[in-house]
């Protein structure tokens, strides 16, 4: 390689050797959890006198590999040309216009071709942007066996599409986001409901009417936000986020952490009633909107076994729009209630009928970390010199239990928690459950409490969720978390790009991490929790918390049929 002898192992390719040597070779389509098509060829380099893609060319004996020739250099910027031929906007900060700059490109040649753009739903894809390097076509085929989106047409006139290029919101999409993850300029993103909501929320600090502006931070997001601002994977910006959200003007930011809280003590009490009633076992978890969508378009003999509970963002906002507006002494319609989610399929949830409990939506605006992250650039806050600021009371009270809901296994750990204390009678000495950690898609554990043996299933990554299900196998379990996205809501859709598994696996470190340093672990112990059941509530399961914090599920007939 390049006049070098270097030792290779078997299955390698020659993108592997050159990272691996320190040799810088471009790439754009590549992306390391997806399998390597070369569509792009922005990788290519000269074999034995031959241009190849190092992407999925593994290595032979007698290779004579050059990363770096004039031959080279002029095949890749002409295929960088072509690919500039197809865009017509291309943010600076997105990897196209930096490999363009690092390529030496300042004028293209051929003449632009494509207008097709399409916004529908939740999800929209901006075909002005899109390089065709096919990462949305491969995660959502491959990873999460939607199938759906692909490639039309050919030439010039190719696109991704949906099938029979029927509205996003109408075909078998999940909202679950991946496929914007990984898409490398934007061409495929999260779109907001309400433009107007969008434009209030930035000027929040300047408006002057009679509303009130919420805030509330799912657990995720501090452990991913400060990577749109340099910050290393695995960094805890919990501080710093709620003191640019204050100066962004919202009158109080409160924590989904407290939201899961109260999830967990609604699921843990239902799971007991299940389990003393020995009916519609297992309980499935309910707090993933895009899960939610997949079964009930999808399987719905399983919807008696999910868990009623509303997730903690719906439970958040039912409490916010009666409790705390009667205690501040809003009308529901004047709190606005704004929601920051890793996650594109929060937005679809919020715009449900059921999801209003005052007669208004619970949750009126949900902007996803990249969205927060540029309105706080744009309103020039210096993120990383900001000092930490604090939650405020009492819907920022939170557990150790509600900081790890964003990690596979999150959910489960939490309830475990609350219902060892219920079926043993004693209080928790020890609250990590690490059985239930961990990376695999699908993986079980029997835990014993009291005198009950607890079955547990984890699925995360939809592809994983339909493979626990056609098997057959979820019906010998007890309980099963099932979260859409690979690694839980730390790898959502609306996460800073780029996401890897090694990102992943930081980030939910990190959660662990906040977990360990928390006052309160069990959200049973949460005495903002307490208070709110004593003065509202009264119990979980009772007649109110019924009424507010919990949803009822339906055979959905898809609209492509």
């Amino acid at each position: 390689m390049n006049g070098k002898r270097v030792k290779v192992k078997k299955g390698e390719t020659i993108l592997d050797i050159a990272k691996r040597n320190g040799i810088n070779i471009p790439t754009l389509c590549y992306h390391p959890d997806l399998k390597p098509e070369g569509k792009c060829r922005i990788c290519l380099v000269e074999v034995n006198g031959k241009l190849v893609t190092s992407c999925n060319t593994k290595v032979e004996e007698k290779m004579e590999i050059f990363t770096n020739t004039k031959r080279v250099l002029e095949a890749r910027r002409l295929n960088m040309e072509l690919i500039l031929s197809n865009i017509t906007y291309a943010r600076k900060d997105f990897e196209l216009i930096k490999l363009a700059k690092e390529l030496g490109i300042r004028k293209i040649r051929f003449k632009k071709h494509v207008d097709n753009s399409k916004g529908r739903g939740p999800i929209e894809i901006d075909n002005h942007r899109c390089i065709l390097c096919g990462r949305c076509v491969q995660v959502c085929q491959n990873i999460q066996g939607i199938n759906n989106i692909d490639f039309v047409n050919r030439g010039i006139f190719t696109e991704v599409t949906t099938p029979f290029n029927i509205p996003i919101k109408d075909s078998p999409c999940t909202f679950c986001g991946q496929c914007a993850l990984y898409c490398p300029e934007n061409a495929v993103r999260e779109r907001a409901f309400s433009e107007k909501l969008i434009k209030y929320v930035e000027n929040i600090s300047i408006v002057k009417d009679s509303k009130f502006s919420i805030v509330q931070t799912a657990p995720a997001i501090r452990a991913s936000l400060g990577e749109m601002f340099g910050a290393e994977p695995r960094t805890l910006v919990t501080g710093k986020m709620v003191a640019a959200l204050r100066k962004i003007g919202f009158d109080k930011v409160f924590d989904t952490d407290f939201g899961a809280d109260l999830t967990i003590m609604e699921e843990a009490n239902e799971f007991v009633e299940r389990i003393k009633k020995n009916k519609n076992l297992p309980l499935l978890t309910s707090c993933c909107p895009s899960w939610i969508r997949f079964a009930e378009e999808t399987y719905p003999f399983l919807l008696k076994n999910i868990s009623t509970c509303k997730s903690p963002q719906q439970m958040f906002g039912a409490i916010a729009k009666t409790y705390y507006a009667k205690k501040i002494g809003v009308k529901p319609k004047d709190l606005i209630v704004v929601s920051i989610m890793p996650c594109i399929a929060k937005k679809f949830e919020a715009e449900k009928p059921e999801m209003e409990s005052a007669g208004c939506n619970d949750v009126d605006i949900v902007l996803t970390t990249r969205e927060i992250g540029r309105m706080i650039e744009r309103k020039k806050i210096n993120f990383s010199k900001f000092g930490d600021g604090e939650f405020d009371e009492p819907l920022g009270i939170s557990s150790g239990g509600g900081a790890i809901f964003g990690a596979t296994g999150g959910v489960t750990e939490s309830v475990l928690r609350v219902i060892y204390e219920i079926f043993t009678d004693k209080k928790l000495k020890k609250v990590n459950f690490k059985q239930v950690r961990g990376f695999e898609g699908i993986r079980d554990t029997e835990i014993e409490m009291g005198n009950k043996n607890i079955k547990i299933a984890i699925a995360h990554g939809l592809g994983n969720i339909r493979k626990l299900i056609e098997s057959g196998e979820w019906k010998k379990y007890h309980f099963i978390e099932m979260m859409a996205c690979p690694g839980g809501c730390i790898g959502g859709g609306g996460q800073p790009r780029p996401t890897t598994w090694e990102i992943r696996k930081k980030r939910i470190a990190a959660l662990y991490e906040q977990d360990k340093k928390m006052k309160i672990r069990v959200a049973s112990h949460n005495p903002a929790i307490k208070k709110i059941y004593k003065e509202f509530l009264g119990k979980p399961l009772g007649k109110k918390s019924e009424k507010l914090l919990h949803t009822k599920y339906k055979k959905r007939k898809p609209k492509y049929f």
